[in-house]
């Protein structure tokens, strides 16, 4: 094959990349050969190439790839070179300043010897790890002084400044958008490669693991996909789609309007059913209220001359009533002349006066009675218990009743001072029980009734400790960590310690910060809490004195000890004065303490009351606090009693009434005698007149009034009866009104209806005294039946209309309407109106359709297949060219074997060839696209295909999803082709052989050799050798291959080779130095990669012509590995 020209590249410039210093390598225009040992550096220098020729930094898709697939190397292991990875993950970095590193690739033209350098320039801020870059392009060789200045690697400042100085403004190139740069370095600096192909094929290529079928592999590689255009085409179909769809929307939609008439229609049809007896009921209310206006009108009649007869009989009656009420007048007259009736007026009169005297007298004698009690009080002085008497005996004058009143009031405030005095001790022995109680049930349950300020502190604490730590950290009470061993000492102990033994203690790291709590409490509240500093006390370090007090109390806890030391470690034990005065700090089994040269008793209660210490002092406690319950109950029972008898005293009679009052009483008492007497006397006349003519006087007037009341009784009852016939009449008389009003309104709203109305005349024809009530009722039940029905048919209607509106919510007519106008108006507008319109817009919408599928899609496919079928045949006579020994490959890609292929012969037949303006207009034949032979053979294909660019209405995200998908297959020309390689061994016979099929069950080097044969077919592709260009920058020819041929024996390697130079490609193969004799006759220039301490990458470069020292070198190397 003629060799073309390209761009090699010639060297590479690395400052500062993983384990490399500096460094500029030098390659070879066709096969270069990276070895050493694994982890040498080889994938060290392809992943510098790959940043440059991806013009990307990430890395993370393709860093160390040749090693591992699942590699994680990052950008900031290669620039600050990560070493020491340790089984903790441990590791750590050779560059911990702040550092620059340049990556640069030199390209040279092989038919003019032109350069251009590409490059990046990273700025590493080593404490952050932030990381600056730039790439960038300048026309000539890598700069002489290899982008270094002094003993450092130049900045990006730096690099700007050098080109912007050094080179004219077409020659050199930097920008802030890696996109940009990315899309000049394959369109312009690389001569024109694809920019989603090439770096997808050249990062497979390095690994070279093939996992991916041969099939795919050509598809993908070989036959690349075409941005073939159908959005006209689908827009197009799109809107027959959607022509089609609303065509079926109305029809359905006429035929959901057409329930609706139909079941409107029944309710009309029962609607006019209760109307007729609606009618009728209301004839009869009509004829019904003017009869009752008739009856009426003759009660009225009739009541009103019976009513002038009872005006008569009243009259009379008037007349005898007034000649009784003279006869009495005159009786009356007669009776008073005899002085009788005055004397009766003045018993009458005394006798009120003699019950008022009564009652007075009444309460002064309950008054003497109240005050005599006083006589059994001890308390009562003589004075008072005569002036006592002197009241019971009616003989207390004003000046001595008003003297006991003032004695009585004081002798009460005496009393009542002394009842307040014992309910206030009673008060106090309550109190005092119920606190003896509460103690008491706390000390059974096992807990200490400690101060409630002091649960209260402890609390507090707790919670704020807890909040500071995540975790409860204990608050204890320095008594409850405490116990006395020796029980006679027990005392001296709780007597000493005082109120030191309620401290609140946690453990020392804990105390400053339990300390700040407590400064932010309520200082007035809790003065008498107290925390103890457990920090200082253990630094302070106290120890006990031998004989000391705190000998004798037991802990376990190494922070109370030492408190307990520091307080009682110098307080000696004594049993006696003499004893006492020999020391500083003395105290006594009893109690007597001896401090600062003074003498004294020890507040009792502090060991018995508030004694804490052990559960010893919670024993004696409770029998201290049954003890003192015993005592308090004894001590009130006598409170109780003087509280009780003082109430008695108090409700004892007292006067509380004023004193004008109680001598009101006491003249009442006194005129008593002389009024009754009075009384007497009274009595005594009153009878000896009724002894002569007054008795019978007396009777006749009784007979005179009792006939004048019997005959008043008689008008009376005239009286009322008249009232309530008048009444009724008046009542007759509004209901006559009303009934014809009534009528009236009737009648004025009644609409009479001819055809109605004949009915009428012609039901009652026939009745006499028909019951209108019954007809009435009749007619009504008749109506409501009909209404029933007529509403079920409503609720039928209004079922369908609410589906219809929720079908169709853009309409908004109402389902409640008794009318059914605007459903039969929309109905007929769409029958008549839309469906023609869209009928025509569907013909009209569908010839488009199969003009643009046929322009846009059909001949576009078919021409695409065309266009891979010639990229086929040139590929297979470039490797036709080839010498594979005995074996020949070639490109096979033909009709799809699968299902997809059943569209290839539509796509491909020569019948193709249709006029869309002769598809038949019906609606029924608008799928039909094509017509000739191609319409009989391909119509129903085309109308299935045609449906896949139709996304479902309302469809999910998923099914939007999946219609994407399948419209971006079909409209790829390759869904339609089957792509694979065939092996054609030349013999006697020539055998051809499906290598898709073959791979499948070989393995080794028989397997790799046609992938690879197909993956430098597609490196010919995308660097399109053996095609004429007229560009002024040609293609590289870079292929990199890592442990391309492992598989293979040393013949497959350098046929291998052989087609890679055949093809006119430059190489960097890599492979471990123990299959250094495969390749090394193979290529031009061998780089001996080395790693020794995991700190320093070094590159021995060998020509061909130094081969032979080269393999001395290793023989050498391999001989003394052996030895060892």
């Amino acid at each position: 094959m003629e060799k073309q020209k390209f761009q090699a590249l010639s060297r590479i410039c690395l400052n500062n990349w993983h384990y490399i210093e500096k460094r500029v390598l030098s390659f070879s225009e066709g096969i270069n050969f990276f070895t050493g040992h694994s982890g040498s550096g080889k994938s060290t220098v392809i992943d510098a190439m790959q940043v440059l020729l991806y013009a990307n930094t990430d890395g993370r898709g393709f860093f160390n790839k040749a090693a591992a697939d699942d590699s994680d190397r990052t950008l900031i292991e290669y620039l600050r070179g990560m070493v020491n990875i340790g089984e903790d993950n441990h590791f750590s970095y050779l560059r911990n300043k702040n550092f620059s590193t340049t990556v640069v690739m030199e390209l040279k033209r092989t038919d003019t010897g032109e350069c251009q350098s590409i490059g990046v320039v990273f700025d590493v801020e080593s404490a952050s790890n932030e990381v600056s870059r730039l790439f960038f392009w300048h026309r000539g060789a890598l700069l002489t002084s290899f982008y270094r200045t002094g003993n450092r690697a130049m900045t990006i400042d730096e690099v700007k400044e050098y080109l912007t100085a050094h080179y004219a403004k077409d020659e050199y190139y930097f920008g802030p958008s890696n996109e940009r740069f990315r899309r000049q370095l394959y369109e312009i600096y690389l001569g024109g490669l694809n920019e989603k192909r090439f770096p997808l094929l050249f990062k497979r290529a390095i690994p070279f693991r093939m996992n991916i079928r041969l099939e795919d592999f050509v598809k993908e590689y070989i036959c690349m996909e075409q941005d073939i255009h159908i959005e006209d085409m689908q827009e197009s179909v799109m809107q027959y789609g959607r022509m089609r769809k609303r065509i079926g929307d109305t029809c359905a939609e006429i035929e959901e309007l057409q329930k609706i008439q139909g079941a409107w229609l029944e309710v009309a049809e029962k609607e006019k059913t209760q109307n007729s007896y609606l009618y009728f009921m209301n004839a009869c209310e009509v004829r019904k209220l003017k009869t009752q206006a008739q009856s009426l009108q003759e009660k009225i009649k009739a009541w009103g001359e019976d009513g002038e007869r009872q005006q008569e009989m009243l009259g009379g009656l008037e007349k005898q009533i007034q000649g009784l009420e003279e006869q009495i007048r005159d009786m009356v007259r007669k009776i008073a002349a005899s002085g009788y009736e005055e004397l009766k007026s003045q018993l009458q009169a005394l006798n009120e006066i003699i019950e008022r005297l009564a009652v007075s007298k009444g309460k002064w004698q309950q008054t003497a009675v109240g005050l005599k009690r006083w006589e059994e009080q001890d308390i009562t002085p003589n004075a008072v218990l005569w002036d006592i008497g002197r009241f019971a005996k009616h003989s207390i004058s004003e000046e001595q009743l008003d003297r006991l009143k003032k004695s009585l009031d004081v002798l009460r405030a005496e009393v009542e001072e002394q009842r307040k005095e014992a309910e206030s001790e009673l008060r106090d022995y309550s109190r005092r029980e119920k606190e003896i109680r509460e103690e008491l049930r706390q000390l059974r349950q096992g807990k200490k009734a400690y101060p409630k300020e002091l649960e209260e502190a402890r609390q507090y604490i707790r919670e704020g400790l807890k909040e500071q730590n995540g975790k409860n950290i204990p608050v204890e009470i320095l008594a409850d960590l405490l116990d006395i061993r020796d029980d006679t000492w027990r005392n001296a102990v709780e007597g000493y310690m005082g109120s030191n033994k309620l401290l609140l203690i946690v453990e020392p790291k804990y105390a400053r910060a339990a300390m700040e709590l407590y400064q932010e409490l309520d200082k007035k509240k809790y003065y008498r809490v107290a925390v103890l500093d457990t920090e200082r006390v253990m630094a302070a370090g106290s120890g006990a004195q031998e004989g000391a007090l705190a000998e004798e109390v037991l802990t376990e806890i190494p922070y109370a000890r030492a408190y307990i030391d520091f307080l009682l470690g110098n307080v000696m034990k004594c049993d006696s004065i003499d004893g006492l005065r020999e020391c500083r700090i003395g105290i006594t089994r009893d109690c007597i303490q001896y401090h600062s040269f003074k003498l004294q008793y020890i507040n009792p209660e502090l060991y018995t009351r508030r004694a804490y210490i052990g559960e010893v002092s919670m024993r004696r406690r409770i029998r201290q606090l049954e003890e003192l319950q015993l005592e308090i109950e004894e001590k009130r029972k006598p409170c109780q009693a003087l509280e009780e008898s003082c109430r008695k005293i108090l409700n004892l009679e007292h006067l509380p009434q004023g004193l004008e009052e109680y001598l009101d009483w006491k003249r009442d008492v006194e005129a008593y005698p002389e009024k009754a007497a009075q009384k007497n006397r009274l009595e005594k006349k009153l009878e000896e007149l009724r002894q002569k003519d007054i008795n019978l006087w007396k009777q006749q007037q009784e007979e005179l009034e009792e006939k004048c009341r019997k005959e008043k009784a008689a008008r009376d009852a005239m009286l009322r009866q008249i009232e309530k016939q008048d009444a009724e009449l008046e009542a007759l008389k509004r209901e006559y009104i009303s009934r014809n009003e009534e009528l009236a309104e009737k009648e004025k709203s009644f609409v009479k209806d001819a055809a109605q109305e004949q009915k009428v005349a012609e039901f009652f024809s026939g009745r006499e005294n028909p019951n209108y009530e019954r007809l009435q009722a009749s007619f009504f039940g008749k109506a409501r039946g009909a209404a029933e029905e007529a509403e079920k048919a409503m609720s039928s209607l209004r079922e369908i209309r609410f589906e219809y509106l929720r079908k169709y919510p853009n309409r908004t007519f109402s389902a409640e309407e008794r009318t059914n106008q605007p459903y039969d108006e929309l109905l007929s507008h769409l029958q008549y109106g839309d469906l023609t319109a869209l009928y025509q817009k569907a013909d009209e919408q569908a010839k488009e359709a199969v003009y643009l599928f046929k322009q846009d899609f059909i001949y576009k496919i078919r021409s695409a297949i065309e266009g891979a079928y010639k990229q086929r045949d040139e590929l297979n006579k470039i490797i036709s060219q080839m010498d594979f020994g005995k074996d020949r490959y070639r490109f096979v890609i033909s009709k799809n074997r699968g299902a997809d292929g059943r569209y290839y012969e539509m796509f491909m037949d020569e019948t193709l060839e249709v006029n869309p303006s002769q598809i038949a207009g019906g609606i029924e034949n608008q799928m039909n696209l094509f017509t000739m032979s191609h319409e009989d053979k391909y119509g129903e294909l085309m109308q299935e295909l045609i449906a896949v660019f139709i996304p479902p209405d309302n469809a999910t995200a998923e099914e939007l999803e999946e219609s994407r998908r399948n419209m971006e297959k079909y409209a790829d020309y390759r869904t339609y082709l089957s792509f694979d390689m065939q092996q054609i061994i030349e013999g006697e016979e020539t055998i051809k052989i499906r290598l898709s099929q073959m791979i499948k069950k070989n393995s080794g080097g028989e397997g790799q050799n046609p992938l690879y044969v197909a993956l430098l077919a597609s490196f010919a592709q995308a660097y399109r050798v053996g095609i004429v260009r007229t560009r002024i920058n040609p293609t590289i020819r870079l292929v990199v291959l890592d442990e391309a041929f492992s598989k293979m024996d040393a013949e497959k390697v350098a046929s291998c080779i052989a087609l890679i130079r055949g093809l006119g490609f430059q190489a960097i193969i890599s492979a471990t130095n123990d299959k250094i004799q495969n390749y090394i006759e193979n290529v031009d220039k061998t780089f001996v990669f080395a790693n020794p301490n995991k700190k320093h990458i070094s590159i021995q470069e060998f020509e061909k012509k130094e081969f032979a020292q080269l393999e001395k070198g290793l023989a050498e190397e391999e001989g003394y590995s052996e030895e060892v």
